[in-house]
């Protein structure tokens, strides 16, 4: 009894980590859910104002077709107002299937553009609430085709001058500190120090009165 319950409970074990990767793919994707779907709705809103516009336009067009035919041959009678009336109907199907699946087409495309848009946001914002915490690790470079490329680019160029700053003034720092630490140093030697420490203190507070 005890091997089968255990070969049992393998498909269990199977089938929870594929379930947990699907779940990490769609959160992957929507990055930004509310931001995406904003757009996506903005889209897709669009898309079915033309669709239905479009689709009126060819209802009414079948219509008038029709109605010429039916005028064309009088002594036909009913049948031909049956059988015309029974192909506006096929014709109507037809468009609705074709524009939803226009409509479903256009909300995949929204949803990848705006992958490309709330994927770059998504790092951009990280490497900012980094930098507001004081870490200046250099931010990862976008995707060929992501959007808010440019965007991207002065935040990294933002963040390297950042680095560079910092290593400066740290390397002033610590050589001025390493001065007033050494009790052999001369008194020019201690006044340069200073004044470079009063230097860094002094562009910090401009920075900050800018």
């Amino acid at each position: 009894m005890e091997p089968a319950a255990a070969s049992a409970q393998v498909p269990a074990r199977a089938d929870g980590p594929a379930e947990g990767r699907g779940r990490r793919r769609l959160r992957n994707y929507l990055l930004n859910a509310p931001l995406q779907l904003r757009l996506a709705s903005y889209l897709l809103a669009a898309g079915v104002a033309l669709s239905l516009g479009l689709g009126f336009l060819l209802w009414r067009a079948y219509q008038e077709t029709s109605r010429v035919i039916a005028l064309s041959d009088p002594d036909a009678g009913d049948s031909i107002a049956l059988a015309l009336a029974g192909e506006d109907r096929f014709r109507i199907v037809v468009i609705a299937v074709t524009l939803g699946g226009v409509l479903v087409c256009l909300l995949g495309s929204a949803l990848v553009i705006s992958h490309r848009i709330a994927g770059p946001a998504f790092a951009i914002g990280r490497t900012c609430r980094q930098v507001g915490e004081g870490h200046l690790a250099s931010p990862r470079p976008l995707r060929p085709r992501d959007l808010l490329i440019d965007l991207g680019n002065d935040v990294a160029t933002m963040v390297g001058s950042l680095r560079e700053r910092e290593a400066r003034e740290r390397e002033v720092t610590l050589s001025a500190a390493g001065v007033l630490r050494n009790p052999a140093a001369s008194a020019e030697a201690r006044s340069a120090a200073a004044e470079a420490l009063e230097r860094i203190a002094r562009e910090k507070g401009e920075r900050l009165d800018s």
